[in-house]
């Protein structure tokens, strides 16, 4: 049966188009169990997102189950609902579930059904700690600095794999850099991320726990759901999850709109930033103040201090059809500042989000 994956995009899935699919339909919709048990990342209000999607591009069949409200409350009702799964989705964190709740968990990891873990799923139950190293085939072991943000890229020796379809080479989350290297054997590393002076870490990865076939990835902060390559990765890897045909698309960036063309923005990193930056097709916007930009600055870049009270009017008037390349030290007060320049109108901008501080870091040109 032909089936046409076609819908307008909301808050979620932003700029994935449309896509057709050529795949038997399966004698019944799958049934996708999407559990909710942390609140520091907002699972509550990402999840049912993700549910949506899940059922108007696969017909599936989405049950959502939640935490109960309370800091020091450890119950999940509804689990029996894992007995009819067919896939397992956790957003979990460090809870003390009753015995019989656990031991509904335990039972589904050694069933052979499908598991996806995200985030905080890594450290998941403080009264079963093998389930990172042992189901997940992960080792987390804390985080780098939250005020970094991290670069994801693809793992050259897996850009064949189904869940890897249609991403970018390179993309930019606002989440922070879990630590969990090195892995488990038999752990196949499908993403990496990085975050300016350290090292690269596994991001996004397959384990197989018995015969149980597992994804699991440290991407899943809320803005993370407003990034196309990460609803990209979350879709591949559900159907590669159920073993069904991954949908094509084409491949995708950063964002919905390439630099130059329609209406765009879109989060890179300094490889990609420098590359449009020696292309010289583009003006480099520094919003950092002038102190700091007469400090060092890029080669060619113009300042407008975002924290001037006559910022948006300067923005105002400069060409909005052209191509800015924004940035600040870190990446906060530019995404600032291309928020406005959105509203104002402007075509087509690319934001250095680890910012001018990861740009000096990496050894690339400074002028004073």
């Amino acid at each position: 049966m032909k089936a046409a994956f076609c819908s307008a995009l909301h808050l979620f899935l932003i700029g994935l188009g449309c896509w057709n699919a050529r795949a038997a339909a399966p004698a019944k919709p799958p049934t996708i169990v999407l559990i909710s048990g942390e609140f520091e990342y907002k699972s509550a209000e990402t999840l049912p997102l993700l549910k949506t999607q899940l059922e108007s591009k696969l017909g599936a069949k989405c049950i959502y189950l939640q935490r109960k409200p309370g800091t020091n409350v450890h119950d999940i009702p509804g689990l029996e609902a894992l007995e009819q799964a067919d896939l397992a989705i956790l957003f979990i964190r460090r809870m003390v579930l009753p015995e019989e709740q656990l031991a509904r968990f335990k039972r589904y990891a050694a069933s052979g059904r499908p598991i996806i873990g995200l985030r905080t799923a890594s450290h998941a139950f403080e009264n079963w700690k093998e389930w990172d190293h042992d189901v997940l085939g992960g080792n987390y072991h804390m985080h780098h600095d939250n005020k970094l943000a991290t670069t994801v890229q693809t793992v050259p020796a897996a850009a064949t794999h189904p869940i890897l379809a249609g991403l970018p080479k390179e993309f930019i989350s606002p989440g922070s850099l879990y630590k969990n290297s090195p892995l488990p054997e038999g752990s196949q590393v499908l993403l990496t991320g990085s975050v300016p002076g350290q090292p690269a870490e596994p991001i996004a990865w397959t384990h197989k726990y018995g015969t149980t076939p597992v994804f699991y990835t440290s991407l899943g902060h809320p803005k993370d759901f407003a990034l196309e390559p990460f609803n990209r990765l979350m879709l591949n890897a559900v159907q590669w999850a159920l073993a069904q045909p991954v949908m094509t698309a084409p491949p995708a960036t950063a964002t919905a709109a390439a630099v130059g063309g329609p209406t765009g923005y879109r989060r890179v990193g300094v490889a990609e930033f420098e590359q449009l930056w020696r292309e010289k097709k583009a003006t480099v916007l520094d919003v950092r103040t002038a102190g700091e930009f007469q400090a060092g600055h890029i080669p060619g870049a113009v300042n407008l201090d975002m924290l001037d009270a006559g910022f948006e009017q300067k923005l105002a008037g400069l060409n909005k059809t052209q191509t800015f390349l924004v940035h600040c030290a870190s990446g906060r007060r530019s995404a600032n500042a291309a928020q406005q320049m959105k509203d104002l109108g402007f075509r087509s901008l690319v934001e250095l989000a680890p910012g001018f501080n990861a740009w000096q870091a990496a050894g690339k040109p400074v002028e004073k």
